[in-house]
């Protein structure tokens, strides 16, 4: 048993020094699931409804990538009649054990009728931070809808001596 939490201890170690000094790491999925629709606030879209997902995708070498996301409607209409601002928190989880995340957050437009933003377009979100081997993360996610409906979040690591 000591030589398995060695072990694991060692390996944890490596993991958090790799994603200390790592730039960016991908994590791709498909089509978004239909999200759960929590109707806040006045009855039908308005300010305070959120929509609720959970989700499987994977990074460039195959691993699995949990995703948690919680999206809230802030303002209907804005800039323009038919687009609506929410504010999204992301949580991606590594490793199947919930131990690596990293936490995600930031505002964007979305089409009214829709629960995702347009295909072809790209969306800015900041790292807040993260756990275990992301423990400190900090830097920017873009999330790209490509036409073929699939996903790619690339998050972008600032260094931590920048702060």
């Amino acid at each position: 048993m000591r030589l398995n939490l060695t072990a694991m201890v060692a390996a944890a170690a490596l993991a958090g020094s790799l994603a200390a000094h790592a730039e960016s790491l991908k994590v791709y999925h498909g089509s978004v699931p239909a999200p759960t629709v929590v109707d806040n606030g006045v009855e039908g879209q308005s300010a305070g409804d959120q929509r609720i997902w959970h989700f499987d995708g994977t990074t460039e070498d195959g691993a699995t990538v949990k995703m948690e996301w919680v999206m809230m409607t802030t303002a209907m209409n804005t800039p323009e009649d038919g687009v609506e601002s929410r504010v999204t928190t992301g949580v991606f989880s590594f490793q199947g054990d919930d131990l690596d995340q990293i936490v995600i957050e930031g505002v964007g437009l979305y089409p009214s009728t829709g629960s995702t933003f347009k295909p072809s377009m790209s969306l800015a979100r900041a790292i807040l931070g993260g756990t275990g081997a992301y423990a400190g993360a900090r830097g920017e996610v873009i999330t790209t809808h490509f036409a073929d409906d699939s996903w790619v979040h690339e998050f972008h690591f600032s260094d931590a001596s920048e702060d």
